[in-house]
């Protein structure tokens, strides 16, 4: 009795997917487009990206300086919610006014992240049991990245423009033809 109704589950589930399954070719399409963009105009890319980032800042600045007038906050809290806000603000402004300088703080902010992202990994892999080789191993290359990035900021960020558009154009095929698999398949339950 419980797997008929498992099946009309699957099968009602299956059929409310198959109808939207141009949702699915369409993500795969545009990530396909952004990819080719990302591979043709690398340069161009980076700076797109870069000044999204900037507007990010802006925005995400403003909300820290209002969630810092939050009822049961801390003094401390308070004064380090403002300013990281004020300082996002400030980031995303002198981003803004100027592509170089946006380029520039995103290269940063990229570099940062993969260092502190390595070191977790890497002090993850110290202290876990299972999976410690690859922690420590994804710790380590995510430092030399890092480090790469800081060091070699120009060439490393027109790779990792070239690495996501490499990566966007692969999810979009993949997501392509996953589309027209849903599609026939829920054909085939009709």
């Amino acid at each position: 009795m419980s797997s008929q109704i498992d099946a009309e589950v699957d099968n009602d589930f299956l059929s409310a997917v198959g109808r939207a399954w141009w949702l699915l070719l369409l993500g795969g399409l545009i990530s396909v487009g952004v990819g080719i963009v990302a591979l043709i105009w690398p340069g161009k890319t980076i700076v797109v990206v870069a000044i999204l980032f900037a507007i990010y800042l802006i925005i995400s600045g403003i909300f820290e300086i209002v969630r810092s007038f939050a009822s049961g906050l801390t003094g401390g809290t308070r004064v380090l919610l403002i300013i990281t806000g004020v300082l996002s603000v400030i980031l995303g402004i002198f981003a803004i006014r100027s592509a170089f300088h946006a380029v520039e703080i995103l290269v940063i902010f990229v570099g940062i992240a993969f260092l502190f992202r390595g070191f977790a990994s890497l002090f993850l892999g110290f202290d876990a049991k299972d999976g410690r080789g690859w922690n420590i191993f994804f710790g380590v290359i995510m430092l030399i990245g890092g480090v790469v990035i800081l060091v070699w900021p120009a060439v490393s960020i027109v790779t990792l423009a070239w690495v996501i558009g490499i990566w966007l154009v692969i999810i979009g095929i993949y997501e392509i033809i996953a589309a027209f698999m849903v599609r026939n398949r829920t054909k085939s339950l009709a």
